[in-house]
């Protein structure tokens, strides 16, 4: 008896993936995935290019603390104690001077004096040099590589709002100042350090610190193109001869 239920002995279907089926799933993950690791891509670079604006936010902010407690005197420019160890009772990490976007985990230094090891800290952040001021102010031309002669202060700086303090360094450089006066020191300064392109060397930008404790992404040959923003005199800030990137 069957209860009015009719039986078979057909056996019943199994759902599967056809080979086909298979493939067309495949391929569609391989398009999403196409289309979203370069959003993820976009968005770490974000993060730390955030990261790396608050780095320099603290060191410019830095900067002005110092020379607030020193009558308004910048860090001096000698071959002793550099502005990392001078300023670092303002900003107390050395993690600070690396920016997340390096694409060197130990980028150079320069510092080599073992008393001051903050100055020996791997470091992707270079200070202005201030070369054309300091000619200016002492009427020497040699004054910026004299090392007898004090930093300039706040009241020699005429656009502070305009006037770059910090910015991004090649690992492989070892200076601590950015001199635009000495030419080829333009080249010392990575435009690229976030949104690199493999395409282009001219496509990307930098985070910037400016004197009055700002901070600006400025896109490759902003900073020289068509104000010289790491100068403090009227000649050399119009005297736009943009490095190229190494």
């Amino acid at each position: 008896m069957n209860n009015g239920k009719i039986q078979t002995n057909k056996p019943a279907k199994t759902a599967a993936f056809t080979l086909i089926e298979l493939l067309v799933v495949i391929a569609i993950i391989g398009i999403l995935a196409s289309m979203l690791l370069p959003a993820l891509a976009r968005a770490k670079e974000s993060a730390r290019r955030i990261k790396c604006t608050s780095n320099v936010h603290e060191l410019s902010l830095a900067n002005m603390m110092y020379a607030s407690d020193n009558g308004g005197d910048y860090t001096p420019r000698n071959n002793v104690q550099r502005w990392p160890s001078l300023e670092f009772s303002y900003y107390k990490t050395t993690n600070m001077l690396v920016c997340p976007s390096e694409t060197n985990t130990a980028p150079n230094s320069g510092g080599v004096n073992t008393n001051y090891p903050v100055d020996m800290a791997s470091r992707t952040y270079i200070i202005n040099g201030f070369n054309d001021g300091l000619a200016e102010k002492y009427a020497d031309t040699n004054a910026w590589i004299d090392v007898s002669y004090p930093f300039l202060s706040e009241n020699d700086i005429p656009l502070p709002s305009q006037t770059v303090l910090l910015g991004e360094k090649l690992y492989l450089v070892n200076d601590f100042f950015m001199d635009y006066f000495d030419f080829d020191d333009g080249l010392k300064v990575d435009q690229v350090k976030h949104e690199r392109s493999l395409v282009s060397t001219n496509a990307g930008g930098s985070v910037n610190g400016f004197i009055d404790g700002s901070t600006q992404f400025l896109k490759w040959g902003q900073g020289f193109d068509p104000v010289v923003l790491w100068c403090t005199t009227t000649f050399w800030r119009t005297n736009n001869v943009s490095p190229a990137p190494l």
